[in-house]
């Protein structure tokens, strides 16, 4: 979700979501959409299922360069590119200056091994707002245990150094961020790869708890414990010396209270907001893959029924259409079990609950987005 204090703020826009919320009205506005341009990728991740040979068929450049108008015509004033790996698209650059010439904030995710000095001077001319890319281990070895080939831990830092280098001589003050997803083999490289991060141009590091139902993968009890109790303060020390925030989600990912600890031990890194609150990202957010299909969100691509396809259908008709209106009433019941495994936006909805008169009972607040 975006500009959530925006939203909370501004009655024009915070009583047509209240609307949409408490009568069922189509929201009015669309605030941010999150695209996935390919499943291609050159990496073969531990975690992650791309990057194996999956190249199924995707909507050609103009169809994704068109619908950049029909986002900003519903109101969308940000688009985040994703893939699989964009920097595999050949017109990805042609698309991002699509949504740039449409006055949206631009953002992306690329593992940034294929990014050139030409490319990343293409890219720097659209005015990227940030710049998202993933170092999971302090080490060339830890970093590609995870990642699954070899050299992609240098060609990253390269790339890292190619944006900070062209935002510099732009005199742009485009945000490079670090995800580092945590699992059982780099948990301990935090506070290393907070220093690494910050040397090679980021300007934050997101702790991501792995998404992943596999044991050999996920922390124990045991190990969140380890990590609470000896890595943390140094995480934390690290951040406060290159800068970085220091808010607590950013230090401890997995929660600090039993109930929360216990919740991440399974997986479920929402600490159990959402058994009993909404989340209202439905109402503003909606993620496009590859091949034109429409779901709520990240987390829910390829895990629920299609709402829609923008190859054959607008924007509008997909977020207007009853399809998503169903599931969004669907949800005011109760919400999906993905739900419960995502951390992504809970300090954005604990805010538009407060805002709505809906304020939610104190639950833990992990949301770094």
């Amino acid at each position: 979700m975006y500009d959530v204090p925006a939203l909370v703020s501004e009655p024009l826009l915070l009583e047509p979501l209240r609307h949409a919320v408490e009568d069922g009205a189509v929201p009015a506005f669309l605030r941010s959409v999150k695209i996935k341009l390919t499943a291609r990728c050159n990496l073969r991740c531990v975690m992650c299922k791309y990057g194996r040979g999956l190249n199924p068929g995707e909507l050609p450049g103009e169809r994704f360069a068109d619908l950049m108008d029909e986002l900003a015509a519903l109101g969308c004033r940000k688009v985040h590119f994703s893939g699989g790996e964009v920097l595999a698209r050949s017109d990805f650059e042609q698309i991002a200056g699509r949504a740039a010439a449409a006055g949206m904030k631009v953002t992306l995710t690329s593992n940034l091994t294929l990014l050139t000095r030409d490319r990343a001077r293409a890219l720097m001319r659209h005015k990227i707002s940030s710049v998202s890319t993933s170092l999971d281990g302090a080490t060339a070895k830890t970093h590609e245990r995870v990642r699954g080939v070899p050299g992609a831990f240098q060609r990253t830092l390269r790339g890292m150094r190619y944006i900070a280098r062209e935002r510099e001589r732009r005199g742009q003050r485009t945000r490079v961020r670090v995800n580092f997803v945590m699992m059982r083999q780099n948990f301990r490289d935090h506070p290393a790869l907070v220093r690494l991060a910050a040397e090679h141009g980021a300007t934050e590091l997101h702790p991501m708890p792995v998404d992943s139902k596999r044991p050999e993968l996920r922390l124990s009890k045991r190990l969140i414990r380890e990590y609470n109790e000896e890595i943390a303060p140094e995480v934390r020390a690290a951040r406060a010396e290159v800068g970085f925030s220091t808010e607590a989600p950013f230090i401890y990912p997995f929660g600090q209270d039993r109930l929360h600890v216990l919740e991440s031990v399974e997986g479920r890194y929402a600490g159990g907001y959402y058994a009993k609150h909404l989340c209202y990202a439905p109402y503003t957010h909606m993620f496009v893959a590859w091949d034109g299909n429409v779901y709520l969100c990240c987390m829910t691509n390829g895990r629920i029924e299609p709402l829609g396809n923008v190859g054959a259908q607008s924007a509008a008709e997909v977020f207007g259409g009853e399809k998503f209106q169903a599931i969004r009433r669907g949800m005011e019941a109760a919400r999906l079990p993905t739900c419960h495994a995502c951390d992504m936006y809970l300090g954005e909805n604990e805010a538009i609950a407060r805002a709505l008169g809906q304020e939610p009972a104190q639950a833990p607040s992990s949301s770094v987005a």
